[in-house]
């Protein structure tokens, strides 16, 4: 499984193979998930904002 985290504006994207899984507005801190069962308790991955 690859992830990829990208940011755009306000806000904070999450791909699995490629496909959104994670949705974050980092203003808000409201966020969505797209698929759960790519992102559950068993997620070995945390999914965080990025630090520049």
């Amino acid at each position: 499984m690859v992830f990829t985290k990208e940011s755009k504006d306000n806000e904070l994207y999450v791909y699995m193979n490629g496909k959104l899984i994670y949705k974050k507005w980092l203003k808000t801190g409201q966020s969505k998930v797209f698929d759960l069962m790519a992102y559950d308790k068993y997620t070995e991955h945390s999914i965080t904002e990025n630090k520049k």
